[in-house]
């Protein structure tokens, strides 16, 4: 629960600094620079590392791909009747496609299902969700974002993401051991992430904005919490493998709200702003109410 609490007081802190404070131009970015090239690299390095792997880890690791798939597809059917333009599909695909399953993940699971469940949300996370926002959604923002970039730089832009270099480095180094100095520094580092991230989100949240993006906000929301989950969760009862409980904490995992870091990214690359601040910053307090209401579905 104090993961929950840190969550909060990040946001509104955030929120109060923006109101409170003439914040110099350079304050986020140099905040989301921290998160993004550092923090985020230190967990993945430190997470990945260590994980163990379940013998179902297949369908367990599908489940955010499947969700991506889900959520990208009925972002593209909506584009057109509500006429989107492509920055804004892929902010919202940038924040939504991609679960928050480990800052609003990982207390969430040990709040409903026990902090032994918390090894298989690490698995979803690192090999589904961290996969997909550095790979596929880091590219797709970058190439939208700079499409007057030649391809070598949007190569080089992507290949060479910090996240993704820690990523492989921790898959590659799997089979050697940390000193302990080096992981108490990659946990300590990876630790500032949360509250930093709800920080930010909470400095470039623009309440007055809902007005103008209430119908974006309202898709992605509809779309992340409830449309795409529930998508997922009914291909998944195809296979008959919903008591598996491995299976029902990745599940849960799709359930959770926007991406942080999607957001961030999308941010970073000036994609219909303030959007993915908004969906981060009103997708985390009204899962609050929508995640109980999946437990509930998926206990049954």
């Amino acid at each position: 629960m104090s993961a929950l609490v840190v969550l909060v007081v990040g946001l509104v802190a955030g929120i109060v600094v923006q109101r409170r404070h003439r914040l110099p131009p350079g304050a986020v970015t140099a905040v989301n620079a921290w998160l993004l090239d550092i923090a985020l690299p230190a967990l993945v390095l430190h997470e990945v590392h260590a994980v163990r792997f379940p013998g179902d880890l297949a369908l367990v690791v599908a489940a955010p791909y499947l969700l991506y798939a889900v959520t990208t597809a009925l972002y593209l059917l909506a584009a057109r009747p509500m006429r989107l333009g492509r920055e804004t599909v892929t902010a919202l695909v940038a924040a939504t496609a991609v679960a928050n399953t480990s800052f609003v993940g990982f207390p969430m699971v040990t709040v409903f299902y026990g902090a032994g469940s918390v090894p298989i949300a690490v698995l979803v996370d690192q090999l589904g969700s961290f996969l997909l926002l550095n790979t596929v959604v880091l590219s797709t923002v970058t190439i939208v974002a700079g499409a007057s970039l030649p391809r070598a730089a949007l190569a080089r832009r992507v290949l060479t993401a910090p996240a993704l270099l820690a990523l492989l480095a921790a898959l590659a180094l799997r089979p050697v051991t940390f000193p302990d100095w080096l992981d108490s520094a990659l946990v300590s580092l990876g630790a500032t992430l949360t509250p930093l991230a709800l920080f930010s989100i909470g400095m470039q949240l623009q309440v007055r904005a809902v007005r103008q993006w209430w119908r974006e906000l309202a898709l992605g929301l509809g779309v992340k919490l409830v449309i795409a989950p529930a998508i997922v969760v009914g291909l998944y009862a195809l296979t008959g493998r919903l008591g598996d409980h491995a299976v029902t904490i990745a599940l849960f995992e799709t359930a959770m709200p926007p991406m942080v870091a999607g957001a961030l990214i999308a941010s970073r690359h000036g994609l219909a702003p303030p959007l993915p601040s908004l969906l981060v910053g009103v997708g985390v307090p009204l899962a609050f109410v929508t995640l109980p209401l999946w437990s509930l579905v998926l206990g049954s």
